[in-house]
């Protein structure tokens, strides 16, 4: 009884520590929109989304042993990064619409669209061929 709780355990708070990752690498990356080196702006946002999303997606379904944890990463992290690309009542706006922030976001996206298709896609069943005849089972 106590492997179970302890199990339990384990997968809740592997649920809150992704969540709180995902959270934590949006704050990050919205704040790295404006980089810039010299006078060239670098997508370092973008490239750290799309490498983010898809890892912590990844450690989600790991500590929570279920395909569904893929969800709450995303869910968290589209949740930060549209409240950052929206003006406040001040008017001043985190994430502004300039080629690093659209990188970020499709970056991102593309990141969690990754992840979504590794864990969700259809398994196909093996197809056979002629010279490998599927194996007939008996009752």
């Amino acid at each position: 009884m106590r492997e179970r709780g302890a199990e339990t355990a384990i997968r809740v708070g592997g649920a809150i520590v992704a969540v709180a990752a995902a959270v934590l690498a949006a704050v990050i990356e919205s704040f790295l929109v404006p980089f810039y080196i010299g006078a060239t702006a670098v997508p370092l946002a973008g490239a750290l989304a799309f490498a983010l999303n898809w890892a912590l997606a990844a450690l989600a379904v790991w500590w929570v042993r279920a395909r569904s944890a893929v969800l709450l990463t995303a869910f968290a992290w589209f949740a930060v990064v549209l409240t950052a690309s929206m003006p406040s009542d001040g008017g001043s706006l985190v994430i502004v619409s300039s080629t690093n922030g659209y990188a970020l976001l499709l970056a991102g996206t593309a990141g969690i669209a990754v992840s979504l298709w590794r864990y969700f896609r259809p398994v196909r069943a093996k197809a056979y061929t002629p010279d490998e005849p599927a194996k007939e089972t008996r009752p």
